[in-house]
């Protein structure tokens, strides 16, 4: 799926006018397909349509789309949001339509007949803004989409809903809740995060005219993870394969008081694949975790009065860090003195992937530049409280601005790091971000973040880029998790049936 940014579809745009293009005829273009797309999906003729056209080149889309309706056979009306319009092509759609027998109002003129209008409309549509929104809506545009949304007539949205920012799927609280959006000849980042989902309703993906040669040389910053991705990065295995082909992932976690996760994290590694799994832990925790893994080798190591990691072990962890190809890092590891400098130890020294989970985040929020002195690459998998602390932002303003605050990080830091969330995505370190198309709320539960540590540390361990092993982590942890919430229900859903779910998703797919 091709996925662009508001300035990559501007790029797209002039390169088109290379190819017997102009941005008249893409406009012209754009209006009737989305007037097409509006006639294929209802009946439009003697019903009432009435449009909210802004200044930009959105109300000029929206007045080429008022044309085409009441050639159509609708009864068309168009209300100004913001006055005549100002860009030269929507100049030009605007003097077209005021040739036809289409009622025009500039909002707020006339409340009466506004009011009147409303109350018969069938179909509404949206062309305030398309790409062009950014921040916040002022008072008068949010009464203009309150009004809409409480009209109750179907509601369609051209390119994005209005008071939605078409990169980050940011909604104004009263932003625009089409039935359907429809996208003008690429998706944007916003028509396929869940987050923007309410607002968009359906997508349909609409052809204007722009050759495909316009398209080229343009590099999507927005992926879409689903299985064609994932199980072209894990293919078949070869029949003359060993354990070694596999990975070594040492797992450094576990404590008196959180020896579940240790065990989790090291049970998902095993069913994802890897081929040697090594768990460091205290003495008490190996002992303890041993009979539910007995494939998992054990490194017993000494610990503290409260029960955590001993950094009296740093050398024998060392050593272990030597013959690892990825290291799991945090999981049940504690918050006390030792188990941070273990963190930071492993941080600055490890010569292979690190993947940062639970305590291991919380320790190195407390020491952010230890990140700079990292020699190999790092992978972070923070939910929002967690994003909070390394941040510095606080909750509220990263549960709107998550995905803008985790691609700043990753790029600030050279980490990838994994969203987590109702809806996981993934930022890497060059600004590419992976989306997830599964998963369910049943993940809702202690233990789903080991478990999806787990999996990724894997994937990193058998020598996948970091991104692409987070990216895939998280589509097979939510696929196994769709696979075992039809069998327990996403209220009786366990971290360790995703466990047992994702042999079921491996074999699905042959592998």
């Amino acid at each position: 799926m091709f996925i662009v940014t508001s300035e990559q579809m501007k790029e797209i745009e002039r390169n088109s006018l290379h190819y017997s293009m102009s941005y008249e005829r893409l406009m012209e273009n754009a209006g009737s397909a989305a007037a097409a797309v509006i006639r294929r999906s209802c009946e439009v003729e003697g019903q009432y349509i009435t449009i909210f056209c802004g200044r930009g080149n959105n109300g000029g889309d929206g007045f080429v789309c008022a044309r085409r309706l009441n050639e159509a056979g609708a009864n068309v009306a168009v209300v100004l949001v913001d006055g005549k319009p100002k860009t030269e092509q929507s100049k030009a759609m605007f003097a077209l339509l005021e040739q036809m027998d289409i009622a025009v109002v500039e909002y707020g003129t006339d409340p009466q007949y506004l009011t009147e209008r409303l109350s018969e409309t069938d179909i509404l549509i949206d062309a305030i803004y398309g790409t062009g929104f950014h921040g916040e809506l002022d008072e008068q545009h949010r009464d203009i989409c309150r009004l809409m949304n409480g009209v109750g007539a179907r509601l369609f949205a051209l390119d994005i809903p209005s008071g939605v920012n078409a990169d980050n799927g940011i909604a104004d609280p009263f932003a625009i809740q089409a039935d359907t959006t429809i996208v003008f000849d690429s998706d944007k980042p916003a028509t396929v995060l869940p987050c923007a989902a309410e607002h968009c309703g359906e997508i349909v993906l609409a052809d204007i005219g722009i050759p495909a040669e316009a398209h080229e040389g343009i590099l999507p910053k927005f992926q879409l993870v689903n299985s064609e991705l994932v199980f072209r990065e894990l293919q078949e295995r070869p029949r003359d394969s060993h354990k070694g082909s596999y990975g070594k992932l040492l797992i450094i976690g576990g404590s008196q008081r959180f020896m579940g996760a240790a065990a989790l994290a090291a049970l998902a590694a095993m069913r994802t694949g890897a081929g040697y799994v090594t768990l460091a832990s205290t003495k008490e925790v190996c002992r303890t975790t041993l009979p539910l893994l007995p494939e998992v080798v054990m490194l017993p190591l000494r610990q503290t009065v409260e029960g955590t990691l001993s950094y009296e072990s740093m050398d024998e962890l060392r050593e272990a860090m030597e013959h690892a190809t990825a290291i799991l890092l945090g999981n049940g590891l504690g918050s006390s003195a030792d188990a941070c400098r273990i963190v930071y130890e492993v941080i600055r020294h490890a010569k292979c992937p690190v993947v940062v989970d639970a305590d291991g985040i919380n320790a190195l929020s407390r020491s952010i530049e230890i990140m700079r002195q990292a020699q190999a690459p790092i992978i972070l998998t923070p939910h929002l409280m967690e994003l909070s602390r390394l941040t510095t932002l606080p909750v509220e303003q990263l549960k709107r601005e998550s995905l803008e605050a985790g691609r700043s990080f990753a790029g600030e830091y050279q980490a990838t790091v994994v969203l987590k969330g109702a809806y996981t995505v993934t930022a890497a370190s060059d600004g590419q971000v992976y989306i997830n198309t599964t998963g369910n709320a049943g993940l809702a539960k202690a233990g789903s973040g080991d478990v999806l540590a787990g999996v990724i540390g894997t994937l990193a361990a058998q020598g996948r880029e970091p991104a692409l092993a987070a990216a895939c982590g998280v589509w097979l942890h939510g696929m196994a998790a769709d696979y075992a919430a039809q069998e327990y229900s996403q209220y009786g859903l366990l971290p360790r049936d995703v466990i047992d779910a994702l042999p079921r998703v491996f074999a699905s797919y042959g592998r």
